[in-house]
């Protein structure tokens, strides 16, 4: 029984010690719009990683300044979670700590993206969200956890991916 259920949590979410293997077999696929393919194809989304630290709201604005219609990235599915991860991997596997582009709404304890998506996914690391000194109102991934989401205070520097709405 012990056995089944870890290969089923395996499954539904790419272990860590696959996520290699699943990203070289599985990588996104270039964005197909001809003037970002320099960008790759996430579920809806055409998305790049920065490797450029910015606090939260610079990263956001980087983004609407990068593309039209852009954002930091949003997340609806765990095969979009993991092919985010993959993205990130390839870039910077030894500091892999990124902005999403999701924040708590005025401290409700609610989350919202910033493209203006329903929030309908999410992935935190257990015990998480827990906006330590009523601080953290920002959404980070791979924080103790690979693939994971953290709540994290808005003015620290991260890396970040950058989104837009493929509408090819």
């Amino acid at each position: 029984m012990k056995a089944v259920l870890v290969l089923l949590v395996c499954v539904a979410t790419v272990c860590a010690l696959d996520v290699w293997q699943h990203c070289s077999a599985r990588f996104p696929q270039a964005c197909p719009i001809q003037k970002y393919k320099d960008w790759y194809s996430v579920g809806s989304l055409c998305v790049k990683y920065y490797n450029t630290a910015l606090n939260y709201s610079d990263a956001e604005f980087a983004c609407r300044k990068e593309v039209p219609g852009g954002h930091l990235v949003s997340v609806h599915s765990n095969q979009s979670n993991t092919d985010l991860l993959c993205v990130v991997m390839k870039y910077n596997n030894t500091n892999p700590r990124i902005w999403l582009g999701a924040f708590e709404l005025f401290r409700t304890g609610l989350f919202v993206w910033t493209d203006g998506t329903d929030w309908n996914y999410w992935n935190w690391v257990p015990g998480q969200p827990d906006n330590t000194a009523n601080a953290e109102d920002c959404v980070e991934m791979n924080w103790k956890n690979t693939g994971k989401w953290n709540d994290d205070r808005c003015f620290y520097k991260k890396n970040y991916i950058c989104a837009f709405k493929n509408r090819a």
